[in-house]
């Protein structure tokens, strides 16, 4: 009896750890998953610019689209502007780039983050690549497909940030004339989601910013 009790119970603790180990493994490869999603394919040596954002900056092919090999992808998906301030010691500090393209602002307002609020923290941002030595360049926040009221509230962020640029010297690219038409974003590059942007939409994005390279002498 003792020992039909032992293989009963052996046989629990063997099915228990095959389950363990399988899911662990499952666990390890979706992780791993993720983390490929979240970061560049590849990472230039000599970086001279760097793109600073959420996952609209994140899903773009920065080197592909703007031919040269010193762009690094500095977008991180979710992440709020606050929470973008975090990441310039790991992404702008190290590399000491040239330029700093700065994109954000859309996570904020989903999350109901006030106009004023996002505008801060933008500030605070651009200054901040500006102190570590790197020139900040504001790319203006896109529209939300059908949302007019959203929009009109990123109409008046761009606007503010229009300003502050102008009094700080950084430099402005606005992508509108390139991705949007009558206040709201062109069919043909925003996805179905309304928010992010198919692959159509990265080369006018960088059409819109080669001026501002060609200024640093790049």
């Amino acid at each position: 009896m003792n020992r039909i009790l032992f293989l009963i119970i052996s046989l629990i603790i063997n099915v228990i750890l095959i389950f363990y180990l399988f899911n662990i493994h499952t666990f390890m490869e979706d992780k791993n998953k993720v983390k490929d999603a979240q970061e560049p394919m590849e990472t230039p040596t000599n970086i001279e610019i760097v793109m600073l954002g959420n996952s609209i900056t994140h899903a773009g092919e920065w080197q592909k689209v703007l031919n040269r090999d010193d762009v690094l992808n500095g977008g991180k998906p979710g992440w709020t502007t606050q929470q973008l301030s975090w990441v310039i010691k790991d992404f702008v500090i190290p590399n000491n780039p040239k330029l700093c393209f700065f994109k954000g602002g859309i996570n904020d307002y989903t999350l109901g983050i006030s106009t004023q609020r996002i505008y801060d923290n933008i500030c605070i941002n651009l200054d901040s690549i500006r102190k570590v030595g790197t020139n900040p360049v504001y790319t203006t926040t896109l529209y939300q497909k059908g949302n007019t009221y959203r929009n009109r509230q990123i109409d008046s962020l761009n606007a503010k940030m229009k300003e502050f640029c102008k009094e700080k010297g950084y430099d402005f690219v606005d992508l509108r004339p390139f991705l949007c038409k009558n206040g709201d974003i062109l069919d043909q590059y925003v996805k179905d989601d309304n928010t992010h942007l198919r692959p159509e939409a990265y080369p006018q994005w960088a059409k819109a910013i080669q001026p501002t390279i060609k200024k640093y002498g790049l």
